[in-house]
């Protein structure tokens, strides 16, 4: 992946950080539960990323509003309201990027979680081919 779309979350204010931490997690979900992987994978990054700023019982607490307003809203809805909270172009790729992440953590691919990256790929206007372009990159830095 590209080294300038790399986000450091504890530079966000917290809109920001909440959707890309919400579209980390439906990422997650997107084959329709978060396994113990995907949930290490996810709670690991985001305290990295943060430097340790956002502690467990705050992703704890993000994850409950997560799933609440997930339940209420619907997967579409969540995710325009995702694009919007990051208007920059630059920052949703970056967003993406560690939405890939999660979907890999279990290094499976599942049809619904491609099926979801370019569902997410459209709601935050980035091209699809695009999308699969930041997956397959994904595996040539895992290795």
């Amino acid at each position: 992946m590209d080294s300038l779309t790399q986000l450091s979350l504890n530079d966000l204010d917290l809109p920001k950080l909440e959707a890309v931490v919400e579209l980390m997690f439906l990422a997650a979900y997107a084959d329709g539960h978060v396994s113990d992987v995907e949930r290490a994978v996810f709670k690991d990054h985001v305290s990295t990323s943060s430097r340790g700023q956002v502690q467990p019982a705050t992703i704890e607490a993000m994850l409950a509003y997560i799933e609440k307003y997930l339940e209420h809203d619907g997967r579409e809805s969540r995710l325009e309201a995702i694009r919007k909270r990051l208007p920059d172009e630059r920052m949703r790729l970056a967003a993406l990027d560690l939405a890939i992440r999660v979907i890999r953590a279990d290094n499976l691919v599942h049809p619904s979680e491609s099926g979801f990256l370019l569902r997410a790929a459209q709601a935050l206007a980035i091209e699809p081919e695009t999308a699969l372009e930041r997956l397959r990159a994904s595996y040539a830095t895992q290795s």
